[in-house]
Formats: structure tokens, C-alpha cells, sequence
């Protein structure tokens, strides 16, 4: 009888321990957005995480968002919702989120860059340009005298809803929401 007990405690410990939230270290830093626009390249395929309000989601697709820093609406950043999609509505515009993904950078006008006639990059007659990193066209836009315009996103990997009176709190809280297996939706507008 003990043994069967046991065995039921063990499973029972393992099946909670399977659902819970995994916990942050403690150690994460929470950068503010404007940091992260600034210089995005030095953040470039990093895990950040960062607080702000949300001020749009798409109504179109539903798989991204506008969230602009806390205090400061000059700054604002772009959220790929990935598999959270389905877990977001509109209802959810002007709440705040803080945020944990990995930045991502594009450059919106490399569109430029392929504009040139005497564009020797190497292509091996491929269209685009076959650029294998955001630093590596902007190391060539630079150099051929167009200044790149670098647009940082996040893909998002966790998140959790505040109110602005209980940010101290949440700054010391060690628990962040993140759901392992978020339901994809399939649908799209």
C-alpha cells in the first residue's frame, strides 16, 4: 500500500511539476524599448526582455503587435506574437506587457541596395541581395553610401500582463508567463 503511495506521489510531483510556468532566474534584465531601437544590431538574435503598453494589435492577421514604452510613447516596438497569437485580441490594447523574445532586425530599405547597377556583391546570379546578415548589408549599404534603415521586432517567447501601481511588485516577482504548447489558430483575414 505505501508503494502504490509513493509511486502516486512521484507521478503526481512530476505531472505539476510539467504544468507550472517555468520561473526566471531573477537574473533577467529588463531593458527599457527605447534602448533596444537605438542600437539594435548589438541586440541582434539575443533573448531581451522589456515592459511597455500595448497600443495595437493587428486586426488584419492577428500575429503581431505594437507595444510602446511605459512613460514614453516615442518609443515603440514591434511583437511577432508567434504561438501566443490565439492567446491576444484587441481587448487587450492599452494593458501593460512585459515581454521576452528574441530581437530581430531588417532593413527596410534594402530595396536600395539592389537598385545599383554596379552592385558587385556575389550573387551567382541570384535575385535579392543575397546578404546573409542585417550587419552584412549594412556593411555594404555603408560602404556604397546609402544609410540603412534598421527596424528592430521581437519574436516572442513569453509574457505577462500588469497594471502600472503594481510595477515594483512585478519588477521583484520571479514568475513569467510562458505557455509551452500555445494552440495555432490557422486562421488568417
Amino acid at each position: 500500500m505505501f508503494r502504490k503511495i509513493a509511486i502516486l506521489a512521484v507521478v503526481g510531483i512530476i505531472f505539476y511539476s510539467c504544468s507550472q510556468a517555468p520561473q526566471s532566474t531573477g537574473d533577467t534584465k529588463v531593458y527599457n524599448i527605447a534602448e533596444l531601437v537605438a542600437e539594435p544590431l548589438g541586440f541582434e538574435g539575443k533573448e531581451v526582455t522589456f515592459e511597455g503598453t500595448i497600443t495595437h494589435i493587428c486586426r488584419h492577421s492577428g500575429d503581431k503587435m505594437r507595444v510602446n514604452q511605459l512613460e514614453d510613447s516615442d518609443f515603440s516596438i514591434m511583437v511577432m506574437l508567434e504561438d501566443f497569437q490565439t492567446q491576444f485580441s484587441r481587448d487587450f490594447e492599452g494593458r501593460n506587457v512585459k515581454v521576452t523574445g528574441i530581437l530581430k532586425t531588417r532593413v527596410r530599405n534594402i530595396d536600395q541596395l539592389e537598385e545599383q547597377h554596379d552592385h558587385d556583391h556575389a550573387h551567382d546570379g541570384e535575385e535579392g541581395h543575397g546578404c546573409a546578415s542585417t550587419e552584412e548589408a549594412v556593411k555594404i549599404m555603408q560602404e556604397r553610401g546609402i544609410t540603412p534603415d534598421i527596424v528592430a521586432f521581437i519574436e516572442m517567447k513569453g509574457f505577462d500582463f500588469f497594471e502600472v501601481a503594481d510595477l515594483e511588485e512585478v519588477e521583484n516577482d520571479e514568475e513569467f508567463v510562458e505557455v509551452a504548447a500555445a494552440l495555432n489558430s490557422g486562421d488568417g483575414c
